[in-house]
């Protein structure tokens, strides 16, 4: 019979088959700790990122975790209203079922969506019900960088005391990085930092690795042989300074030999696609999506893969991307702030470039260099692997949250 102690509810309105990368990175934490003898179950939302048309079960077991689909919107997620209300719905679905549960597993609990650690906090009040506050993203603080809420505004300062009281209330606290951390102790100095633990997200060691160019069918089927590639691959969102890139490629769009790639989907795809159109920038090519059995091939097609942040959320959310990119064995290029994750990973790592988001000069001028300098450029791959394989294999991470689990 499996003890009380290694039960483990995890809640995410992303979970397997969705393409987001909380919902996949989750499903592998859920995957390893299975393997460590804990009972998983899920309570998560009906897959939005997933493409395929197949319809997915409200209960299903996968791979020995049992995943319960609740009652949620599917609107445009793209759209802000669309994305409040498919949070609401899940966030009052997840209540419904929880709230008037007899079960009182442990919880593990994901910032987003942002209102969702709120359900931790009712659930410890009413039941006693234990909860570990996992932070991908520091609410309202994002909000207010985006120009969603206003900083001295009654809602934020409402939001603000609900969320010490949340992080006071966890169990256990993690957190991405160290800037995340700083973030945290700034904002809330009373809060007990012993139960704060730093553990960064991941990538499949043994499914992302580097992979020749001239050994790829990926890299043969896009006519990328010839090419240097500069790759950004993932969410190709409304927040992220991706016009840089393309105006980067404009710049250099006379180089036949530097070809900007966009793999992936989003809010602001079409934005992207119009300006490469009207710009007439052959030197810009837009996939789909990959398959996640291929992200090698498609990751290992870059020279140099890019990751952006929006300026000012340096410390409250950290790119996943990042570790696939330093798992495929490519250099980094970062548009991003000092003060932040991505760029003290490509400092200490060696393995790439940090420009100031909307710097398309430096951008411009960096990517020259690389292309005069393809040993540089090569040596910056083997070093993101070589410091993947010491700090974020997914066996080293998931292995940091079992050390935490069991401590409860």
């Amino acid at each position: 019979m499996i003890k009380k102690e290694k039960e483990l509810m995890i809640l995410s309105q992303y979970f397997y088959p969705d393409l987001a990368a909380t919902g996949q990175l989750l499903t592998e934490l859920a995957e390893d700790l299975i393997s460590y003898g804990y009972h998983i179950k899920v309570l998560t939302a009906k897959p939005s990122y997933y493409k395929n048309k197949e319809k997915y079960l409200k209960e299903e077991i996968y791979r020995g975790i049992d995943i319960y689909r609740v009652a949620a919107t599917k609107f445009n997620k793209n759209m802000m209203i669309g994305r409040l209300c498919n949070f609401l719905s899940y966030f009052i679905s997840v209540s419904f079922k929880l709230l008037f549960s007899k079960n009182k597993y442990l919880l593990l609990i994901v910032s987003n969506p942002p209102f969702l650690p709120l359900l931790g906090f009712l659930l410890k009040k009413i039941k006693n019900q234990r909860y570990i506050y996992l932070v991908h993203d520091i609410y309202p603080d994002i909000a207010i960088r985006l120009g969603y809420l206003k900083k001295n505004s009654i809602i934020v300062k409402i939001w603000n005391q609900i969320h010490y009281r949340i992080l006071k209330k966890a169990e256990e606290i993690i957190v991405l990085g160290d800037f995340m951390l700083e973030k945290l102790e700034e904002k809330y100095p009373d809060l007990d930092n012993n139960k704060i633990k730093i553990i960064h997200n991941w990538a499949d060691e043994k499914k992302i690795f580097p992979i020749k160019k001239e050994e790829s069918w990926f890299v043969k089927k896009h006519h990328l042989s010839n090419k240097i590639v500069i790759l950004y691959s993932g969410n190709i969102g409304l927040f992220q300074d991706l016009k840089s890139i393309i105006r980067a490629a404009e710049s250099l769009k006379y180089n036949d030999d530097i070809l900007f790639l966009f793999i992936g989907d989003g809010g602001g795809l079409k934005e992207l696609k119009k300006i490469a159109k009207e710009n007439n920038l052959t030197n810009v090519k837009f996939l789909p999506y990959q398959l996640k059995k291929d992200l090698s091939y498609s990751l290992s097609a870059a020279d140099i893969s890019i990751v952006t942040m929006e300026k000012g959320i340096e410390g409250l959310a950290v790119p996943s991307k990042l570790y696939g990119i330093l798992a495929s064995g490519r250099a980094v290029l970062g548009l991003v702030g000092k003060n932040c994750e991505v760029a003290e990973i490509i400092e200490d790592a060696k393995c790439g470039f940090r420009i100031d988001q909307g710097d398309v000069n430096k951008l411009v001028e960096k990517i020259k260099y690389i292309y005069n300098n393809p040993q540089v450029l090569e040596n910056m791959g083997k070093n993101s692997r070589q410091y993947f394989e010491k700090h974020f294999t997914r066996s080293k991470m998931t292995k940091k949250y079992y050390e935490v689990f069991e401590r409860i």
